[in-house]
């Protein structure tokens, strides 16, 4: 490929533009058949930013009855094209994305909904109206938005004509009034005579084929009581990188604009093994687990437009438009207090579990209404469909669960280093300064000091985890924010685990000079000296270990390597003490 006007599809979910106007395609059109030996009704979460829209707008082009003359254009040399299901262009359909209803027009969320499908079924029938008689149009053009879904789908049927519904974002508008309003709003929208309940009760008896996108299975438990509309693909295998990218098409994708002469420094396979840890590392099929992987979209895209237009990788590898996305830890935790806010001091647990340990077991729950939310497993289980945590097999009879990539762990940092913030005014401006100091001066013990000071002033007003997990999330969110670090903490050395392996990145941080081996020991409030002690020897013995393993040399390569005892007693700093420090060619 030798296109020098190849352009990077970052942010374009419009296909038929995509394929039209230049763009760049990472071809899923295979996935078409792989939905059809599905089910003709189809349901399907993932996390934002994972092309589910991009998707869900090529399905459209696919089996769109007015897109039929443009199939060889926008599909001949996919894959799909190649090979074409009976069902291409075959259906009318109507596409609805419920995350542009409080955009609309209406004084209530009820008008809002039904005008915003009034308008939508308009559109509809500007797209196939020379397929229905003029007098059907003009009582169509007339009718309120149910009556025109009610006439539609009537008139389609006697006529014979096949229909797909499409909706993307189904869950958007209920799950901001959940986290809004509360549950008793919810239900009157999502229960009983409900309208919400009661569009999606008129659905699947008037389409051919339903296919919908969301975030989570809440909304739709408590429609349907259960998934009784469509068949849930989202934990299938068959479907695990359906959206995202896969590490190979990753390396397809820079390996392409290589060959474009748009960028030159670094080689493909090289720039892919230095974005992996920050982008990649989602699974969603247990049966998939340790065995592919997926990459963030969007977050490769954003990486590799950087790369194009300035010749460098983002100063930012966390793009800001999608770390916004990800303040989902808010959204939760506010879900929770709402609905149980008899147990909200709880909320942070869970964060400061997966900061401190960065995993976690419970069993997934794929179904479960609102109202029971507030039950520890389902309310976990919200992590995993907003991409905080990803599937990382089973252990012990659950599912057990990670953080998936350096991005979703500085989010989570933020999140804690915001909650801390309360108990204290820090200067963050201070802390950068000791940071850089730590990083490039070698000058550890103003860091440290800092830090162990800032988990002090917060211990009063914390709630949540006691203990040694509560000072492991507090120090992974602090080291977390060392730029100049690609933090590794509990990395296996030597048949052990150091609490924090700071490393260069290469690919970021080539100048920095020093590198780090912390171990962090805690013990109680009421700890004897012996203990202490005790501990302090158990350290000293475990950074001899680390130090010994072979793959120190390598990635410490070109620093100093510092040695540090970092110890506790309950809040209280009894020791940061160097054990050893030495250059490493």
């Amino acid at each position: 490929m030798n296109n020098g006007n190849l352009k990077i599809p970052y942010g374009v979910s419009d296909f038929k533009r995509l394929r039209s106007e230049g763009f760049y395609f990472v071809d899923k059109s295979a996935y078409i058949r792989t939905l059809e030996l599905c089910g003709s009704f189809l349901f399907f979460v993932r996390p934002r930013r994972f092309g589910k829209s991009l998707f869900l707008n090529m399905l459209r082009c696919y089996y769109d009855l007015a897109e039929k003359d443009n199939f060889d254009a926008l599909f001949g040399d996919l894959d799909i094209g190649k090979d074409p299901t009976e069902n291409r262009n075959r259906y009318q359909v109507l596409t609805l994305d419920f995350s542009q209803v409080n955009k609309g027009k209406g004084d209530t969320l009820e008008e809002r909904f039904e005008n915003y499908v009034g308008d939508r079924l308009d559109e509809f029938m500007l797209r196939y109206g020379e397929l229905y008689e003029d007098d059907f149009r003009a009582a169509f053009a007339s009718a309120k938005p149910a009556s025109k879904f009610t006439k539609l789908t009537g008139r389609a049927q006697t006529k014979g004509y096949h229909l797909y519904l499409m909706l993307d974002e189904y869950d958007n508008f209920t799950n901001a009034m959940l986290r809004a309003e509360g549950n008793d709003n919810y239900r009157s929208i999502t229960h009983g005579q409900g309208f919400y309940r009661e569009w999606f009760k008129s659905f699947k008896g008037n389409f051919d084929r339903i296919f919908m996108t969301g975030v989570s299975p809440v909304t739709m438990d408590d429609l349907t009581s259960g998934f009784n509309i469509a068949s849930n693909v989202s934990q299938s295998p068959l479907c695990n990188s359906m959206v995202g990218f896969s590490e190979a098409e990753v390396l397809k994708l820079y390996t392409d604009f290589k060959g474009t002469g748009r960028f030159t420094d670094g080689e493909p396979a090289e720039i892919v093994r230095a974005i992996k840890p920050w982008y990649d590392g989602y699974c969603f099929a247990r049966k998939k687990c340790g065995q592919e992987s997926v990459f963030n979209s969007d977050m490769s895209l954003y990486y590799l437009n950087a790369l194009v237009q300035t010749g460098d990788p983002p100063e930012d590898w966390v793009d800001r438009n999608i770390a916004t996305d990800y303040d989902k830890l808010e959204t939760i935790a506010e879900i929770q207090r709402r609905m149980d806010p008899e147990r909200a001091e709880n909320v942070m647990s869970p964060i400061e579990t997966l900061a401190a340990e960065g995993e976690i077991c419970f069993p997934l729950k794929e179904s479960f209404d609102a109202g029971a939310i507030r039950e520890p497993d389902n309310f976990l289980s919200l992590y995993y469909y907003y991409g905080i945590i990803t599937m990382k097999g089973r252990r012990e009879g659950a599912d057990w669960f990670q953080i998936p990539n350096v991005c979703v762990k500085r989010q989570m940092f933020d999140y804690l280093r915001r909650h801390y913030e309360r108990a204290r005014s820090p200067s963050w401006q201070e802390w950068a300064s000791l940071a850089r100091m730590f990083a490039y001066r070698g000058e550890w013990r103003p860091f440290l000091e800092r830090l162990a000071s800032d988990f002090a002033d917060t211990t009063p007003v914390r709630g949540g985890i006691r203990g040694e997990h509560r000072i492991q999330g507090y120090m992974q969110a602090e080291f977390g924010h060392l730029d100049f670090y690609l933090l590794a903490p509990e990395m296996g050395l030597s048949r052990g685990f150091c609490d924090f392996c700071l490393f260069p990145e290469r690919y970021r941080s080539a100048d920095v000079p020093h590198s780090y081996l912390v171990e962090l020991k805690y013990s109680k409030a009421d700890a004897s000296e012996e203990e202490l002690a005790a501990k302090y020897r158990e350290a000293l013995d475990q950074l001899a270990k680390y130090r010994a393993d072979k793959s120190v040399p390598t990635l410490a390569r070109g620093t100093t390597l510092h040695q540090i005892v970092f110890q506790f007693k309950g809040s209280e700093l009894v020791r940061i003490e160097q054990v050893a420090e030495e250059s490493i060619p």
